[in-house]
């Protein structure tokens, strides 16, 4: 063998050992410039499920969760159900955002214990799910529950409908939302119990499913069958609305006192002009906003509170005497 073959064949060899070395030490690659290549990062998402896309308060929620997803860099799926209580819609989209390995999933559920089946398959894969609003059950079925307190809203109605009846004997109805819904049996539940009687006095009790005007026929067919109501506690805004819209046709507007709540400007102007009397607000828009940054941590591993209260203060005309905020707070801080 010559020198020069064994040279060269050393001078390989050696080349060989230094790049298998620079591949163990440097595993990313070099660029001509030195510097190593470093992986993008994989875009976060996180799925954003409401009821419907036709009530008020949940297209409120759209702007500000997709602002705070864009300011974290997170891609927003945000998806709703064709109807109020549409849970084979909503439990066919958690699944699906399930089988694509989502960061997150935030939702307002459609059915309080439906929905826990399709809820505990996602946190199987260790996908954190966010209720707003509207509580599962159980609540600990989700990672985190952000959401107005329902039962004491319902509380603070009732304690102002007793004041404002005095000794009138109340002819009560009932505008539900949508039966199975935590927040339907929270806040009726509050309102019975704030007010202090039960059923006693409840001569009629209607779904109305949130809507107007399903709340406005509701009403008409109450007082048909019991023209002597004299207080009505309704659902939501739209169920109240409807509601003053039947009772203003029956030429009995100012006799009968409806209660409310949600806080959407349009229901804090009807407080102002008298047509409903209280209105208890919620923040949809602070919901969403901890909705998408609560979702954005817990995709990150970090941990995030079980339970967030939003506030439910109550907004009328005259509080008798109870804790509330005034019609211009409400007005400066409504939605919608």
């Amino acid at each position: 063998m010559s020198p020069y073959r064994g040279s060269t064949r050393f001078i390989m060899s050696t080349v060989a050992s230094l790049a298998l070395a620079g591949s163990v030490l440097f595993p990313g690659g070099v660029q001509a410039s030195g510097t190593r290549t470093t992986p993008h990062a994989k875009t976060i998402s996180i799925c954003f499920l409401v009821k419907t896309l036709t009530n008020p308060y949940f297209v409120a929620m759209k702007p500000v969760a997709q602002a705070e997803a864009t300011k974290l860099g997170v891609k927003l799926i945000y998806e709703a159900g064709k109807y109020d209580g549409d849970n084979a819609t909503q439990t066919a989209q958690v699944d699906d955002c399930t089988t694509r390995g989502v960061g997150a999933i935030v939702l307002i559920p459609e059915l309080s214990s439906g929905i826990v089946p399709a809820v505990r398959r996602a946190t199987a894969k260790h996908i954190a799910v966010l209720a707003l609003d509207t509580a599962t059950i159980p609540v600990s079925a989700v990672t985190s529950f952000v959401a107005t307190n329902n039962f004491l809203a319902g509380v603070k109605n009732g304690q102002w409908a007793k004041k404002a009846m005095g000794k009138t004997k109340p002819v009560i109805a009932l505008l539900e939302g949508t039966p199975g819904s935590s927040v339907n049996t929270d806040r009726m539940g509050g309102f019975l119990q704030g007010f202090g009687s039960g059923r006693k006095y409840v001569v009629s009790d209607l779904i109305t499913s949130g809507d107007q005007a399903k709340g406005q026929t509701a009403m008409e067919n109450a007082l048909t069958a019991h023209p002597t109501i004299n207080l009505v506690w309704t659902i939501n805004e739209p169920a109240a609305l409807g509601a003053a819209t039947a009772i203003r046709a029956k030429g009995m507007a100012g006799k009968v006192k409806i209660v409310s709540m949600d806080g959407g400007c349009r229901g804090i102007k009807a407080v102002q002009s008298g047509t409903i009397n209280t209105d208890v607000m919620q923040f949809p828009g602070k919901m969403a906003k901890l909705g998408v940054s609560y979702g954005y941590q817990a995709a990150n591993g970090k941990h995030i509170p079980a339970k967030v209260d939003t506030g439910e203060p109550l907004v009328t005309k005259n509080a008798y005497g109870l804790a509330h905020k005034s019609i211009q707070f409400a007005l400066s801080n409504c939605w919608g």
